[in-house]
């Protein structure tokens, strides 16, 4: 799995896996707890998001959300490990928690708790109830999301114009929760895919932490760039482009059998 939950002794482990582009970035690695001080129980479907942000301004640079066990109870410990290249810019950073559930962000951290990105240590993130928690923007998304896209598995026979490589297979599907995932050559993956009319973008990936033969791993980290770069899609009866701002085909998939 790419982001896992393990209850243990009353406690939930989440486990927030974030990989993208860059084949020879070095992880940063950002670990912690968050905590809320109301007895209340999590609802069934409640998720643990973190992420990095930049400081002033609480700009994303990069997240990943898990499920907590439905046993699990507060402090819910957490691992997010980032690319460096992403904070290469320098300035100052901070973790933002969020659990949410049923569309809704029921908990969040007031303000982003300072971290530094040159010699993370353990971070404690205090999240508050909000009294009266709307639905999450993305939400609205859902109805966007194509029909003909849904409970799909499709096969990519292309990336940048170039065919996948024969001994390795790509493949993506996109689930009603706006969750894209599939093969990525060697690694499992998921993304969170947004769309609204004829444009779609993905989230930052998250993938597991295979090694395979070094061409597999590098057609993996173009799949990967690619999907970054994705801004627009056209379908046919039974094939898929996805393209970027330009309109340049970076993505060919068809249907799957």
């Amino acid at each position: 799995m790419f982001a896992t939950t393990i209850a243990r002794a009353g406690m939930a482990l989440v486990v927030l896996l974030f990989s993208a582009a860059a084949a020879f970035a070095v992880d940063l690695t950002f670990t912690g707890e968050v905590t809320y001080r109301e007895r209340i129980a999590l609802p069934p479907d409640a998720q643990l998001r973190v992420t990095l942000v930049t400081l002033p301004g609480a700009a994303p640079v990069a997240g990943a959300a898990a499920p907590v066990a439905t046993s699990a109870q507060v402090p819910l410990y957490f691992t997010l490990n980032v690319r460096s290249d992403m904070v290469a810019r320098g300035g100052a950073f901070g973790l933002i928690a969020e659990i949410q559930a049923d569309g809704r962000v029921l908990f969040r951290s007031p303000q982003p708790v300072p971290v530094d990105v040159a010699a993370p240590v353990p971070t404690n993130i205090l999240v508050r109830q909000l009294p009266n928690p709307p639905l999450m923007p993305e939400a609205d998304l859902l109805a966007e999301v194509p029909p003909d896209m849904l409970g799909t598995e499709w096969t990519v026979t292309s990336i940048g114009g170039d065919p996948v490589l024969s001994n390795s297979a790509i493949t993506l599907s996109f689930a009603a929760d706006r969750r894209s995932s599939g093969q990525a050559g060697c690694n499992s993956y998921f993304a969170e895919a947004s769309f609204e009319g004829g444009a779609i973008a993905f989230g930052p990936v998250a993938s597991t932490r295979k090694a395979c033969p070094p061409n597999i791993m590098a057609q993996e980290a173009r799949y990967f760039t690619a999907l970054a770069a994705i801004s627009s899609y056209q379908m046919s009866t039974n094939g898929l482009r996805l393209t970027d701002a330009a309109g340049i085909p970076l993505i060919g998939l068809v249907r799957a059998p």
